[in-house]
């Protein structure tokens, strides 16, 4: 009787351990990329009250062991590592993991590893978990190339930082010169260009029609600087000479001088038709400020400046583990390395069996709650009935005990 004292002893505290573990699944049902914990039982140890024995040729059968259990225990507490199901939140910081693998963070002085992808920056304009605060580790791109085999340190994007500016060195200009126009007739366009200093200077284009059938004249002029080309058209009016115009400015502010701009006027027509000639695209710009980053899919970082441009400033690390449920749980939705998890291994999103980043969402929480009220109900069950066994354990104690006393 004491055997099913201990071994209902054993079902107690083996479904209160399942209690537990249900109730904080249920109580992290909403925790960003909480994964779902599992409990496995085990027997406990046997009392062998007869060995068994094999068959002989005397006669005699085998028999089977005799063996009493003493009760339960609790064998492992595992962890579903399934997907979560993905929110759009359109946070421009926020990203999911769909697939393998866990952002890397650092505290200063160890890495952790969590599918939380809630950031932001923090005063000092660096990247963290906005959770604990623990940075989150990345590439710094180089001229918007992001060298992903290095090591991975801490991002960091400061807001007030200008994009230097680019010279210009090359326009192109889309449009019709009427053929049926006037002898010395002339057309002007502008376009604008800037210096090394990031200075705007206009180039005034001035095109004249010469007495020469399907011939006009291209004057780019930028101040006392001038340059001049012959543009010649065929019947159909495509051109067929003169293309490119090459005006050399020669700057006073300081910029680099001279400053050659090529002038593309290759898709320039000659037919009649009313005269209409723009600016179809062009390089250089002004210094820019920072204005705003956000992570894009597979954990690019994009910066968008005030000139409405865009560029690449870095690529969140990513870590994946032989085996993920090995890792060694924290809190603060945070994993530690752990032997068992095997050495992490880091490289960029979609590659090396990593899984994808997912700009503007966030993973939810694995738990399915209807399971975990029948594990619940199970687990109430189950410890019922252990209490059971100790209720009619003390009650045959206790007739044991009034038979003496007779």
């Amino acid at each position: 009787m004491n055997g099913a004292l201990f071994a209902g002893l054993s079902g107690t505290v083996a479904f209160q351990e399942r209690l537990d573990v249900v109730g904080n699944n249920i109580a992290n049902s909403n925790t960003i990329a909480y994964k779902e914990s599992r409990t496995t039982f085990a027997d406990a140890l046997y009392q062998t009250l007869e060995g068994g024995r094999a068959g002989s040729e005397a006669g005699l059968g085998g028999a089977d062991p005799l063996q009493i259990g003493s009760g339960v225990s609790l064998s492992a507490v595992s962890v579903n590592h399934r997907q979560g199901s993905l929110e759009r939140t359109g946070q421009p910081l926020d990203c999911a993991i769909e697939g393998e693998g866990m952002l890397v963070l650092s505290d200063g002085q160890g890495q952790f590893f969590t599918r939380d992808g809630s950031l932001m920056l923090d005063d000092t304009n660096t990247l963290v978990s906005a959770g604990n605060g623990y940075r989150v580790l990345g590439w710094t791109a180089t001229d918007g190339v992001i060298n992903s085999s290095g090591v991975p340190g801490t991002l960091t994007f400061d807001l007030s930082t200008l994009a230097p500016p680019v010279a210009s060195s090359e326009a192109q200009v889309a449009g019709n010169l009427d053929s049926t126009a006037a002898v010395g007739h002339a057309v002007t366009s502008t376009i604008s260009v800037f210096d090394s200093l990031g200075e705007m200077h206009e180039v005034e284009l001035t095109f004249t029609n010469t007495p020469t059938a399907n011939e006009w004249t291209c004057d780019a002029t930028c101040g006392a600087d001038t340059a001049t080309v012959t543009m010649t058209f065929d019947p159909s009016g495509a051109l067929i000479g003169g293309d490119t115009v090459n005006l050399s400015i020669t700057h006073t502010n300081g910029a680099a001088s001279p400053q050659t701009v090529a002038i593309d006027l290759s898709a320039v027509t000659s037919v009649a038709q009313v005269t209409s000639v723009a600016v179809r695209s062009q390089d250089g710009r002004a210094a820019s400020a920072l204005s705003s980053v956000e992570i894009a899919d597979d954990g690019f970082i994009m910066g968008s400046y005030a000139d409405g441009r865009t560029t690449t400033l870095g690529q969140l690390a990513m870590a994946s583990f032989s085996n993920p449920g090995g890792l060694q749980r924290i809190g603060a939705n945070l994993y530690a390395e752990a032997p068992g998890a095997g050495m992490p291994s880091i490289g960029a999103a979609s590659t090396g069996g990593r899984g994808r980043i997912v700009g503007g969402s966030l993973e939810m929480s694995n738990v399915d709650l209807t399971r975990s009220f029948v594990d619940m109900i199970t687990t109430q069950r189950g410890f019922q009935a252990s209490t059971r066994v100790i209720a009619t354990a003390n009650e045959m104690l206790d007739d044991v005990v009034r038979l003496i006393r007779t």
